[in-house]
């Protein structure tokens, strides 16, 4: 007799004579272009870490040639990319589930996602740690200039400040390499008595740097809340959004890795964390009282209630002593750019235990799964897109929820459908309109979250049905091709973060235009991985571990 806690209780499969469940439908035993799919989702990854040293941005290499357009393609790909990754995700998972059954499924999800991941954490992460380093140093041997005055208000030295600016009226005028005012300096060190002496000699307090940050932006990035106070109380508004459509009170809210590169970047002092995430916190709270006097509104209340959201999760409430060092309950770079396996593996382990206990994915009320991503989407803080979480342990849990709908809405479309789901067949209609209607809006909508929150959650999964549609359209019956490609792709992802950081410095010292330099990192990075993985892995342990065992193929 078949082990109940090993068979699925969903509709659609039955348990043969010798135990094992089988799908009913074998007439496609193999989804060849739903290979070939999750291996460009894995590829487009490159794309963008390639894309990143190019552009503004919390990148450890930040290359003097950026080129600010690079935002649309890279805006586009994230914000389907990883939701049609768990939505693939939960698909196969189901696919495993009806083939192995409960523990055939935990086993194969052991060895192929966390056994990869934890070896990962010992070799590739270390590597890529120590290339960030490198690009410090190197960023440290050639820092920018900033000129007198900034040098002056950040060393907080007021004589000199006064001084030159009773010499020259300068008050206003925007550093030539930063793009920032001598009030912005000011207000990102926190210097009270420097924003005092700037504001009562002209200064514009609601000058703009080139992102469109106002001083307030500044003040409240590193929780510099004497700063904040005082901006408000001299008339700073805000309400005041810069050109991502964010207001000071969610632009300083954010991982703190992230702050301690930015204050590097302008050759500030190292920010304290405590210190950062108190400021924040009480930054936050001064800022969002400030703002009620907006009209409430479905956006105002959501984006309010975001902020206080956030702020709590990256708050000093939840940052952790261990052995005279801290740690953050949610803010931390532990598992890198691998935190997805480890989301995934969690993922398996909750809908194995949903089967255990009975409410396995059935394929009801699947349509009602998209509308459930609304509410985790209008908690990000991202511009575009789900937010970035790079571990430790404990994923946010609006990241939770959204990716854990696509994963849930995956393994339901297995469960209703099996391999021959038509899911996506509308392609035609269902890209051109993502792509065309609603990327555009999402931009035009930044600072109207209830509108941009629906239309981000359109476009995440009109592209990622749409992309199941064309590749089932075009890629159907690749046969060994494709399955050569997934796999491949799976250890390229894994390891390329380290190769792509390490052409990225390399290139550093080049004049070639920004979209040349990508291009080299992009295209010398998949190529070297590609050969890697042919003549190094394939055959090898490590391709067992990822894909398990391969064949050379006698056809060559």
């Amino acid at each position: 007799m078949t082990d109940p806690q090993d068979k699925a209780r969903t509709p659609g499969f039955t348990v043969s004579n010798r135990q094992k469940p089988v799908d009913r439908n074998t007439a496609d035993p193999r989804r060849t272009d739903l290979d070939v799919l999750r291996g460009v989702a894995m590829l487009l990854g490159i794309v963008l870490h390639s894309f990143m040293s190019f552009m503004p941005g919390p990148w450890p290499v930040q290359d003097s040639r950026q080129n600010d357009l690079f935002f649309i393609p890279v805006a586009a790909i994230h914000m389907f990319r990883m939701p049609l990754f768990f939505l693939l995700s939960g698909f196969f998972a189901m696919f495993i589930l009806r083939k192995q059954g409960l523990r055939g499924m935990l086993r194969h999800r052991t060895r192929r996602v966390l056994l990869p991941l934890l070896l990962a954490l010992i070799t590739i992460v270390p590597v890529s740690n120590l290339l960030r380093h490198e690009a410090v140093k190197v960023e440290a041997a050639t820092p920018k200039q900033r000129g007198a005055l900034a040098d002056a208000v950040v060393a907080g030295d007021t004589a000199t400040v006064a001084r030159l600016l009773d010499a020259e009226a300068m008050a206003n005028r925007a550093d030539p390499t930063f793009g920032l005012t001598p009030l912005g300096w000011a207000s990102l060190t926190g210097d009270t008595a420097i924003i005092t002496l700037l504001l009562d000699r002209g200064a514009d307090i609601g000058a703009t740097d080139g992102a469109g940050s106002t001083p307030l932006h500044h003040a409240s990035y590193f929780g510099r809340t004497s700063a904040v106070r005082l901006l408000l109380d001299r008339g700073a508004d805000p309400l005041a959004r810069d050109k991502a459509g964010q207001r000071a009170s969610a632009s300083c809210i954010g991982s703190f890795d992230y702050k301690q590169a930015y204050a590097r970047r302008l050759n500030l002092a190292h920010p304290q964390e405590a210190t950062v995430r108190r400021g924040i916190a009480l930054s936050s709270r001064m800022l969002l009282d400030a703002e009620s006097r907006e009209p409430q509104t479905l956006s105002s209340f959501l984006t309010n209630l975001s902020t206080r959201y956030r702020t709590f999760l990256y708050s000093d409430t939840l940052l952790v002593g261990l052995g005279g060092q801290s740690a953050h309950f949610f803010d931390e770079t532990l598992l890198d750019h691998l935190w997805f396996l480890w989301v995934l593996f969690l993922f398996v382990v909750f809908l194995a235990v949903a089967v255990r206990l009975g409410f396995a994915p059935t394929g009801r009320f699947l349509w009602f799964l998209p509308l459930l991503t609304f509410f985790p989407q209008a908690m990000m803080g991202a511009v575009f897109g789900p937010d970035v979480w790079l571990g430790p342990l404990v994923p946010p849990p609006h990241l939770l929820v959204y990716y854990g709908l696509f994963f849930w809405f995956g393994a339901a479309v297995f469960a209703k459908d099996g391999l021959g789901t038509s899911l996506g067949s509308r392609w035609r209609i269902l890209l051109p309109v993502g792509l065309l209607v609603l990327f555009p809006a999402s931009i035009l909508l930044l600072d109207v979250r209830a509108s941009d929150s629906l239309v981000q959650c359109a476009y995440a999964w009109f592209l990622s049905l749409g992309m199941m549609g064309l590749f089932a359209h075009c890629f159907r019956h690749l046969g060994y091709r494709a399955r050569w490609f997934s796999d491949s792709a799976y250890w390229i992802y894994l390891a390329h973060l380290p190769l792509v950081l390490a052409l990225q410095i390399a290139v550093l010292p080049l004049e070639w235009p920004a979209s040349l330099k990508f291009l080299l990192v992009f295209t010398t990075a998949t190529a070297l991985l590609f050969a890697s993985y042919r003549w190094m892995v394939r055959y090898t342990w490590i391709g067992t571990l990822l894909n398990g065992p391969r064949k050379p193929q006698t056809s060559g």
